[in-house]
């Protein structure tokens, strides 16, 4: 009798997968192995019926229950997925960006009112500057820490780039941006206006921007950290405080970045291109800690 024809046979008798119809069911199964034998043909090796029942499994053409049951075999638990950071090694920049992006993609973007950013010394806590902003483009900014009140903007939209050469932007229009690394790369780089102070890739500071400081959702955050990987002149220096620390070559001067591929998120920097469309810098070897977040509190 042809297996196939077989098990679909015993398949239809088994309503239900109670331990007694599955049992009764392999009863039958081995009776009619058993009588289908020919016994004028010389015997020879034959596979594992487990083998072929396994495969006509695949082939979504037996029951799982009976696969279990004709098997004899304990169900192998399957394991837990691999971490972007177990899978590639973070020995490389390249490798620190490509685990970030696929953390970013799997960050939601924040349900929160006001976009928060905070950017403070690393010694001692200084605050240079903070701002609250809407979805709709209202903003709260503070100089600083020591004292100075929270001013209300009529109006606070994004730079992608710095002010003097980027465009701006808002929460839509970062939203509507390409998640696709090499169709960002070109959309950003289209919005840039003049040549790059240092010589590097014109993309190179929109990217950041994207990643660092804009509210951009978790899909282009993932693409522009993939375009970022494929840019020259950017290395891991090791794992420091907040993350990995990347250096970023733009001629004479440096670039210094730290980004904790777990959480996508850029911690603390020597130099940035600000969401307000400045740029931002420590001197003498410090850096800059960098909180971003989604929040519904605003400072009192």
């Amino acid at each position: 009798m042809d297996d196939l024809k077989l098990i679909s046979e015993l398949r239809a008798e088994v309503t239900e997968t109670g331990p007694e119809a599955l049992a009764g069911a392999r009863g039958r199964l081995l009776a009619a192995m058993a009588g289908t034998a020919a016994p004028h043909r010389p015997q020879r090796a034959r596979r594992p019926l487990t083998v072929r029942v396994a495969g006509v499994a695949a082939a979504g053409l037996a029951a799982a229950a009976a696969v279990v049951v004709l098997t004899n075999q304990a169900t192998v638990p399957a394991q837990p997925p691999v971490s972007a950071g177990e899978a590639l090694p973070l020995t490389s920049a390249r490798n620190v960006l490509l685990v970030a992006a696929e953390s970013a993609q799997r960050t939601p973007q924040g349900s929160g009112r006001y976009w928060h950013i905070k950017r403070e010394k690393d010694t001692g806590g200084r605050v240079f500057e903070e701002s609250w902003t809407t979805r709709d483009g209202r903003r709260w900014t503070r100089g600083s820490d020591d004292g100075a009140p929270v001013v209300q903007a009529d109006s606070g939209t994004f730079w992608i780039g710095p002010a003097d050469s980027g465009t701006e932007v808002s929460v839509k229009d970062l939203e509507a941006l390409p998640t696709d690394p090499q169709a960002l790369r070109q959309k950003v780089t289209a919005m840039q206006h003049g040549d790059p102070s240092f010589g590097e890739d014109v993309a190179l500071l929109p990217l950041a921007s994207l990643v660092a400081e804009l509210p951009a959702p978790a899909d282009v955050r993932s693409a522009a950290f993939r375009a970022l990987a494929d840019l020259p002149g950017v290395q891991r220096v090791g794992t420091t405080e907040g993350g990995e620390e990347l250096l970023i070559q733009r001629g004479k001067y440096d670039a210094r970045m730290v980004v904790d591929p777990e959480t996508s998120r850029v911690t603390r920097t020597n130099w940035l291109p600000t969401a307000t469309g400045g740029i931002a810098g420590a001197n003498n070897g410090h850096f800059i800690q960098l909180i971003t977040e989604w929040t519904d509190e605003l400072p009192r």
